[in-house]
């Protein structure tokens, strides 16, 4: 596990950023592009596409306090008063068509701006799919809930994900939890799945999700659910083939909420 060299390369338009485990191998394809390419060697990473990285010993801090500090500054809510969690218990939402509608360009742009905050806060996911489904016709009801996400932001800016040093951990631990709330969607009766992936006990994809079909079994839920689960799974671990080891561990938990009509 430890004698093998990982490179990754993320490339975006003209800005280019290399990790990997060993600082040797990074410095090499760092000399080997210069051989080929104009480039400047901006050191160690802390800025990259709106995402701020913190490197403290042998940790990684991925945040996005800055630019939730420039959403708020441009929805001019940097003095609104701030909300403990980032949607009411059991928030469900409905077209609203007895409620004044707001502006649609507004409503979109701060959807847009979650939608970009939620890769580094996965405890956002859920909000933020639920409004995202009334982009074409918004109404007060959708506003207040969207704002409610960004007044959450305001007093949570400082959070987001710490990835440790994994070799340091030894064995290669993947962990996998799902929830699912059972027809939970108040127009088309429709459950919404959640999952999030933990490696190493830091997460690396989760995602909030309206399912395609009704169910209408619990069991038949359940089955979507841990089935969706595996088959990512099953994407996933080609990935870190390199972090394999005897010791080696998948756990799956599923949890069903239940909704009275």
């Amino acid at each position: 596990m430890n004698n093998i060299d990982v490179i990754i390369i993320f490339l975006y338009v003209y800005d280019l950023l290399i990790i990997g485990n060993k600082s040797r191998g990074v410095e090499e394809v760092k000399v080997r592009l210069k051989l080929e390419f104009e480039m400047a060697d901006m050191g160690k990473f802390a800025y990259f596409l709106g995402i701020e990285f913190k490197q403290v010993e042998s940790e990684i801090f991925m945040h996005h306090r800055k630019y939730i500090n420039d959403v708020l500054n441009k929805f001019n809510m940097l003095n609104y008063n701030i909300d403990e969690t980032p949607a009411e218990v059991n928030l469900k939402l409905d077209k609203g068509e007895h409620e004044p509608a707001v502006d649609n360009t507004l409503y979109m742009q701060m959807v847009g701006c979650l939608g970009f905050i939620y890769h580094t806060r996965p405890e956002i996911s859920y909000c933020v799919g639920l409004g995202s489904r009334f982009m074409n016709d918004p109404r007060r009801s959708h506003m207040v809930a969207s704002k409610r996400i960004l007044r959450y932001l305001r007093d949570t800016s400082d959070f987001g994900i710490i990835f440790s040093n994994q070799t340091a951990k030894g064995s290669l631990q993947l962990v996998a939890y799902s929830s699912l709330d059972w027809n939970g969607d108040l127009l088309e009766r429709k459950s919404t799945m959640g999952y999030v992936f933990l490696l190493f006990g830091s997460p690396i994809s989760w995602c909030s999700k309206k399912q395609e079909v009704l169910g209408i079994l619990v069991l038949s839920l359940i089955y979507t659910s841990t089935y969706s689960i595996f088959t990512y799974i099953k994407l996933l671990l080609p990935t870190y083939s390199h972090l394999k080891s005897q010791h080696s561990s998948i756990k799956c938990r599923s949890l069903i909420y239940g909704h009275s009509p």
